[in-house]
């Protein structure tokens, strides 16, 4: 170019500004790759797994080199970029936890309670054996609260299936305390009035 008369040196400079301002434009792009290598390479998760991550919990719908796409249960669609995402907790690996906590009223008789559970726990186990792992077991009593006495009941279950199992387990506990007379607490208010006059009167 200097053989040409061309000044070299504002090209030069303006190349140098430009690669520098490309260079940390690339800078996010290139991180986002190589997170994106490292999620793929260890299996960190895959697509249809339920994980948690940047503070978002759902479905990956799609994992690249660039960016992860989960999808919420509310079915909003999160577009990630790989390079943000610091820490990942996967839902679907290895088998989840169903646990239900059941109220009894403090009048009930405990230890038959717990026999009634059992027995709905064992039913439940032999008609959902396909999901359910473990259990569920009756752990005992959990807590003792204003209302009644809390007993406890646990199971394992193939990924995603631990509410499903939940509602089932809530459902058939409910029906067994009917059929057998089990109270289950709630509030209740109990109104003492005292009438004046002979002919009744306002209560007070």
């Amino acid at each position: 170019l200097k053989i040409f008369g061309i000044p070299t040196e504002s090209i030069i400079a303006t190349a140098g500004i430009g690669g520098l301002a490309i260079g940390f434009g690339a800078q996010h792009l290139v991180s986002d790759i190589i997170s994106g290598f490292f999620i793929l390479f260890e299996e960190q998760y895959s697509v249809g797994d339920y994980v948690t991550t940047s503070g978002v919990s759902g479905i990956v719908e799609e994992l690249g080199l660039r960016v992860s796409k989960i999808r919420d249960f509310s079915g909003d669609l999160h577009i990630i970029p790989n390079g943000k995402i610091e820490m990942v907790t996967n839902h679907t690996r290895g088998n989840m936890r169903a646990l239900v906590d059941v109220s009894v009223a403090y009048e009930e008789d405990i230890d038959e309670v717990i026999n009634i559970l059992k027995q709905t726990c064992d039913e439940t186990r032999r008609e959902l054996n396909d999901i359910i792992m473990e259990g569920p077991n009756v752990l005992g009593v959990a807590e003792l609260t204003d209302l009644g006495v809390v007993i406890r009941v646990i199971a394992k279950t193939v990924p995603m299936e631990q509410w499903g199992v939940e509602r089932e387990l809530r459902k058939r506990i409910k029906a067994a305390f009917d059929r057998e007379g089990i109270e289950i607490p709630y509030p209740r208010r109990v109104i003492i009035s005292k009438n004046e006059g002979k002919n009744g009167g306002v209560a007070d």
